[in-house]
């Protein structure tokens, strides 16, 4: 998949290229501020408490709670781009730092505990881009323009952390690549001349992506089960009550990835 797309882009570039023979043309360099708010997986934990002979019956105790795991990162990217007027290519390389977030509340207490840990590793990689954008100029100086595309984030370092109650099994792969995908980012811009041909562009955009091949893993596994039995004291006759409890943890929905992306740029025209 990841090949694909990288060979989709390299393409369109190409394309873009041969087909900007009569369009200004332009590139430059770039700085950006990354992030990904969002993402992971969420579910349920669903408790049982009671004699042997009840479960699973309608009268067995049963909680069910909140269950979510994902990892937020912000960083930072350095880009090249190439611009022909209405179509811009851009390709980073970006590092970051991640936080892994998850909350979980197993028994029957029903207390929730929630874990905040710099556990998720720090993603960095490429990242390529293709934007469609519309050039309105303002004055001779200033020129704004809205921007539109796809990015694919290519993630080659920082492997995720499992979230609580996962099976160890061999399909969750903790490969960081398998954190990559599409992006479909949406936002503006600005060109500020600072000569005739060298001018300061700014972007900012806000983009939604595409389930990774980590999380669809998690959703596709099996629920974590988890029991015990015992002797739990009484209030009554008899004392002592044997008992069984049992839990089952399961992911099976997506939390949205988004996030927003600033980025200051030189450019310079080629013609």
């Amino acid at each position: 998949m990841a090949k694909k797309t990288i060979f989709f882009f390299v393409a369109a570039a190409f394309a873009v290229a041969g087909a900007s023979a009569q369009v200004p043309l332009s590139f430059g360099i770039g700085s950006s501020l990354i992030s990904d708010f969002g993402g992971g997986v969420s579910g349920s934990v669903n408790s049982v408490a009671a004699a042997p002979d009840v479960i699973p019956n309608d009268n067995a105790f049963r909680l069910g709670h909140e269950l979510y795991s994902h990892t937020r990162y912000v960083g930072r990217a350095t880009s090249v781009f190439f611009d022909a007027h209405f179509v811009q290519f851009t390709l980073s390389y970006f590092t970051s730092s991640a936080t892994h977030s998850t909350r979980s509340s197993p028994g029957e207490n029903a207390t929730a505990t929630t874990n905040f840990a710099g556990s998720g590793g720090s993603p960095n990689g490429l990242e390529f881009g293709l934007f469609g954008k519309f050039p309105i100029e303002l004055s001779p100086a200033i020129t704004v323009f809205p921007l539109g595309g796809v990015v694919y984030r290519l993630v080659l370092g920082g492997a995720p952390a499992l979230p609580p109650h996962t099976p160890a099994a061999a399909n969750i792969s903790t490969n960081p690549i398998h954190l990559s995908a599409p992006w479909f980012r949406l936002g503006g811009g600005m060109d500020l001349n600072i000569t005739e041909g060298m001018f300061l562009r700014t972007t900012l955009t806000y983009g939604i992506r595409l389930r990774n091949r980590f999380e669809n893993d998690i959703l596709d596994s099996d629920p974590f089960q988890h029991g015990n039995s015992g002797t739990t004291p009484g209030t009554g006759t008899p004392p002592d009550t044997d008992f069984d409890h049992r839990w089952t943890a399961n992911y099976d929905s997506a939390r949205l990835g988004h996030g927003v992306d600033v980025t200051v740029g030189l450019g310079f025209r080629l013609r």
